[in-house]
């Protein structure tokens, strides 16, 4: 797949163009130049601009809920949905071996590349270019926002619930697994276990579980 149809999908279109082929390049595939310099540039640009777009859109919001309606907008799997809407697998070069990975396998690394890519339009453009580039990115996701809906993470809940109930709070045990990683919960002597590609997807999985638990018992 050719640089320029990777252009047309994400809406910009780079004067540097080696800046656009670092960003979709991993480190499976070169350890010595990849986009883990511009991933790590991109996630302080993405947060910063919706930080600021939620800071103004929402002027009378408080802090609580301006944090839970950003972390909504920019967790992997948002990112990832992004990603895959374009694509953008068959753009990034992989080593053989993880080119071979499961789909599920690959989401953080698609969550990885689309932070690449935006640190790489900042450092093609501009403050301004940048900032509309995100706005652009998420434009859907923007749409959708609201103060009424439920922005909190099922760890955030559960630990909230918990909180509530006076007991000693959840403490997960999560580890590598071949799919990702396996984590676990103990609640009232009952054991939970989830499954994810990433550390917090886990933890997210099995936090849901105990909860759909507290739910269905009323305990």
């Amino acid at each position: 797949m050719s640089l320029e149809s990777l252009q047309q999908k994400i809406g910009y279109e780079f004067k540097d163009k080696s800046l656009l082929n670092l960003a979709i390049t991993h480190k499976s595939s070169n350890n010595f130049e990849n986009n883990e310099r511009l991933e790590f540039l991109g996630d302080s640009v993405l947060n910063s601009v919706i930080s600021q777009y939620l800071f103004s859109k929402f002027p009378n919001e408080k802090e609580g809920l301006l944090t839970r309606m950003r972390s909504h907008l920019v967790k992997g799997e948002t990112l990832t949905v992004i990603a895959n809407e374009m694509n953008l697998s068959e753009y990034i070069k992989l080593s053989k071996g993880t080119a071979n990975l499961s789909q599920n396998r690959k989401y953080s690394i698609l969550e990885g590349a689309i932070e690449s890519i935006i640190g790489a339009v900042l450092l093609d453009s501009n403050w301004e270019q940048a900032n509309s580039f995100v706005l652009n990115l998420l434009q859907k996701e923007l749409a959708n926002i609201a103060t009424n809906k439920e922005f909190r993470d099922s760890k955030t809940e559960l630990q909230e619930l918990i909180q509530s109930q006076k007991i000693n709070l959840p403490k997960y045990q999560t580890i590598p697994s071949s799919e990702g990683f396996e984590s676990s919960l103990e609640y009232k002597d009952n054991t939970f276990i989830a499954k994810g590609t990433s550390k917090r997807q886990a933890e997210s999985s099995v936090a849901k579980k105990v909860l759909a638990f507290i739910k269905q018992k009323n305990v």
